[in-house]
């Protein structure tokens, strides 16, 4: 199966980052900030396969969720 990419909004871009790539092993692919839209965003590949991309969106500004368990990023043991 084929897909461009899955887009995954996070609330703490450092500690999702953290999951990813330590614990997942995920590599960074490209990323983007856009200052004036106050959001950045980070694509991310399995290793070696590049066209299974997942997209991490941080939006700089605090938002109100309705179910923020789902936007949580895992929690890591030990750390």
């Amino acid at each position: 199966m084929k897909y461009l990419h899955t887009m995954v909004r996070v609330t703490d871009l450092a500690q999702s980052l953290r999951f990813y790539c330590d614990a997942l092993g995920c590599g960074s692919c490209a990323g983007t900030t856009a200052k004036q839209g106050r959001y950045t965003l980070v694509f991310l590949a399995a290793p070696g396969d590049d066209d299974a991309q997942v997209e991490l969106t941080y939006n700089w500004d605090a938002e109100q969720y309705r179910n923020r368990s789902r936007l949580r990023p895992p929690r890591l043991s030990g750390g």
